[in-house]
């Protein structure tokens, strides 16, 4: 199956981590039965119209709401709906992950609309998560992913290490951004079209930010556009860099799977919540078969599972893959390699 993303950004690594030799990949027997639901799954259906509208509508309502209650001294109410407010900020970034893939919308021009859309709010033109996020499935955790760079390159000072967690997780609003600009320049070349497609899409951030800054600055709006608007932004800046941590940190497995934490919530409520997050807490099922619409990744993941392991995590609450993580950022790191580099200095000192 050819993707979306893939025809898009002829120079990039396949996105399907399955196709690449770049990492290995735990092959476990499947049936006839299961492969056919596999292909299945892959069947796209509908837009996400509806979706993307309401999340628009409770993010436009939300920064009505904080505006109004911080106005009327009922601060508390402001701080807390902050919280609320942020995750439908953070649709946007998950939107443009599912649009970087050629999943969000059945139709391929919709999916390029939406994508450059939510790019465009979100600081990180979509030609450029394509570029970066190719290297992340095609060599996920290894030191030539982009998204997890400097946990995945060993030699980096712990310091250094855990100041760059700090500041993506605090400031993961314009971290992010610069992780992605940054795979420019470490990922490969860029083919000419290519590069003329990304120069147009920063051209209309810089416009829309710009334009936005203008109104803000003529009509004085810079203070309930701080409490409306920025205070939720920076918040879901770090529910993204802490779902991207949930997801691979501190894990130093050499496949698909043992370098991955996935999620496969059994109760209501748990479902309920990884509808929220686009299911990309099923992130085993997506890195190895990534042309999966998030929608059909609940039925795709007992299948990747089928055969369970300790050295594959998976969790039934999102909270308890979280947790686990947690206690991984006082020392943040990722990938197999540090093992090797480890086994290396032990040689070394025989």
């Amino acid at each position: 199956m050819t993707s979306t993303t893939r025809s898009s950004t002829p120079d990039a690594i396949p996105l399907t981590s399955q196709d690449s030799s770049a990492l290995p990949v735990l092959r476990e027997a499947m049936s006839p039965e299961d492969k056919l639901r596999i292909k299945e799954l892959h069947a796209q259906w509908g837009s996400p119209f509806v979706r993307q509208q309401l999340n628009n509508l409770c993010s436009l309502g939300g920064v009505v709401i904080l505006i109004t209650t911080w106005y009327a001294g009922l601060w508390p109410l402001t701080v807390l709906l902050w919280f609320v407010v942020a995750h439908f900020f953070h649709t946007k970034p998950l939107s443009l992950h599912d649009a970087c893939h050629g999943t969000l919308s059945s139709n391929r021009r919709m999916n390029g609309i939406y994508g450059v859309l939510c790019g465009t709010v979100s600081l990180v033109p979509l030609s450029v998560y394509r570029h970066a996020h190719a290297y992340h499935h095609g060599f996920m955790s290894s030191d030539r992913d982009p998204e997890l760079w400097p946990f995945n390159v060993p030699g980096t000072s712990r310091g250094f290490r855990m100041l760059c967690a700090f500041l993506e997780i605090v400031f993961g609003f314009i971290y992010t951004p610069f992780l992605f600009f940054r795979s420019l320049f470490v990922c490969g070349s860029v083919k000419k079209n290519v590069r003329r497609r990304i120069l147009l899409e920063y051209g209309l951030i810089v416009l829309f930010w710009g334009s936005i800054a203008v109104i803000l600055t003529k009509y004085q709006w810079w203070e309930p556009f701080a409490i409306g608007y920025f205070a939720p932004l920076v918040i879901a800046g770090a529910y993204q860099t802490l779902n991207k941590y949930t997801e691979h940190m501190g894990l130093m497995g050499e496949t698909v799977l043992s370098g991955t934490r996935s999620v496969i919530p059994e109760t209501l409520l748990h479902k309920a919540f990884s509808n929220m997050l686009q299911h990309v807490d099923h992130h085993g099922a997506h890195h190895r078969y990534a042309q999966i619409p998030f929608y059909h990744l609940p039925e795709a993941s007992p299948i990747v599972y089928s055969q369970r392991s300790a050295e594959n995590p998976v969790f039934t609450t999102y909270y308890a893959a979280f947790f686990d993580m947690l206690p991984t950022l006082a020392d943040p790191k990722v990938g197999g390699q540090w093992k090797k580099q480890a086994r290396q200095v032990e040689a070394d000192h025989r």
